[in-house]
């Protein structure tokens, strides 16, 4: 039991360091990404956009209730 979990350890810091090279290689910074999700979900359109779905999700889930319920 404890060697399985000593290798499953291993599997993930590998796993990790593999992941963190591969990100300093590409030149990504983590703080360009929060950045960018920042932007995505402060600006207008996107707001329109959750907005437009949230009344579509919405009007769709009143028509199948109705349509269940038969009234």
């Amino acid at each position: 039991m404890r060697k399985n979990i000593l290798i499953f350890a291993v599997i993930v810091i590998a796993a990790y360091l593999i992941g963190v090279e591969s990100a300093k290689s590409r030149g990504k910074n983590y703080e360009d990404l929060r950045h960018q999700l920042e932007r995505l979900w402060t600006s207008p359109e996107a707001k329109k956009s959750r907005r437009r779905m949230a009344k579509n999700a919405r009007r769709s889930i009143e028509q199948a209730r109705k349509n269940f319920l038969g009234s």
